[in-house]
């Protein structure tokens, strides 16, 4: 792990981890009030965004108000539909062409070098 490409996604994992997004701050504290657990649960520092995020999600849940955020939703929009490339099928034709040439290619280079040690063999 001495290159930055795969430090980085550690790194960014632990930053979401100890630093998650008002929404996701929101969220929690909804959920948690769905699940009838106290207020006094909240896991971040008092007088933190996160806290008072977490608090109002909480309270929201408690007098069952529609939630502000909705995550699941959110990341199904967030992802971008899976496009097909217009030379997709083409690239990949030509990728099997050429391997099923240099399987030719192997194939007859070493037919070549058993058929030439017999000849060899016979004639000495």
């Amino acid at each position: 792990m001495n290159d930055t490409t795969s430090v980085l996604p550690h790194v960014k994992l632990q930053f979401n981890i100890e630093h998650p997004s008002i929404e996701e701050c929101y969220s929690f504290g909804y959920e948690c009030s769905q699940a009838e657990l106290d207020e006094s649960e909240n896991p971040f520092a008092v007088g933190t965004c996160e806290h008072n995020q977490w608090s109002d999600g909480w309270w929201a849940g408690f007098y069952g108000e529609e939630p502000l955020f909705n995550l699941v939703t959110q990341t199904h929009e967030e992802q971008a539909p899976v496009q097909v490339a217009a030379n997709d099928k083409a690239y990949q034709d030509s990728i099997g062409k050429w391997l099923l040439k240099a399987i030719e290619i192997t194939g007859v280079i070493a037919v070549s070098a058993v058929v030439g040690y017999q000849v060899l063999e016979m004639v000495a």
